[in-house]
């Protein structure tokens, strides 16, 4: 879960002396050139021999189209399927750069170009979950695989709770909750000032989370965690009600 530029940092490079003078420590092409892609490669032929040993027409699939912090496009696909012994396993099959338009049409040739790649036939899947974006169900229409699709409980889920925040009266103070949060969190002040607060009511030094519209628990730990820290909170907020 390291960037392989660390075995070049010198605080890595002391600790590991002192823990073992004698260890020659492998340099990043070791791992970039050879370590990496030797586990890929045992990986992936492990999946292939998995699948091959299974009916093609037993096999789920769960897609999804989605964008990194450093707002770089991906798809991901992943397997499930059931052993002969009866054991549930899932695979992902591939997390790929996708920077061509996020279309239907596209979506279908990306997912069936890689279940082709790995010997699955489109045709031949049982089920396929996604979320209900307009342009994934448009390539599920593109896949002729409408009868297999099972929308994403999770996703529906989501839908529901955020249309019930859309009562006015929740969204105006939600709205304000979520102000207030940025606040805290571009103002190094204010948190530190917070957390201070925080420590003389003998209370547990906590900020207010984000909220992200694709996940509607964030939306109810923040207003939880406003709701036990009113007091801080507000004895924070006088302190700087000139400049907010």
């Amino acid at each position: 879960m390291q960037p392989y530029n660390l075995v070049d940092r010198k605080e890595f490079i002391n600790m590991v002396k002192v823990l073992n003078s004698r260890y020659s420590l492998p340099g990043r092409k070791h791992f970039t050139a050879t370590a990496v892609p030797k586990l890929y490669n045992e990986v992936r032929d492990k999946i292939r021999q998995e699948l091959s040993l299974i009916n093609k027409d037993t096999i789920s699939v769960t897609t999804d189209c989605w964008t990194s912090i450093a707002d770089t496009p991906y798809i991901t696909i992943t397997v499930h399927f059931i052993t002969s012994e009866w054991a549930l396993k899932s695979a992902c099959l591939a997390c790929a750069h996708f920077d061509d338009d996020h279309n239907g049409k596209n979506i279908a040739e990306v997912l069936r170009s890689i279940l082709n790649d790995w010997g699955i036939d489109v045709q031949n899947i049982m089920s396929i979950t996604t979320d209900n974006g307009r342009n994934i169900l448009k390539s599920i229409e593109e896949l002729n695989l409408e009868n297999a699709h099972i929308s994403c409980f999770a996703h529906n889920i989501n839908i529901g709770v955020n249309h019930s925040l859309d009562i006015p009266v929740l969204k105006r103070a939600i709205a304000r909750l979520k102000k207030l949060q940025n606040e805290f969190a571009m103002n190094w002040k204010m948190k530190r000032d917070l957390h201070k607060t925080q420590e003389l009511l003998q209370m547990e030094v906590k900020t207010l989370p984000s909220a992200c519209p694709t996940r509607w628990w964030s939306t109810l730990k923040l207003v939880k965690r406003f709701l036990e820290n009113q007091l801080p909170i507000f004895k924070t907020l006088l302190e700087y009600s000139k400049s907010i």
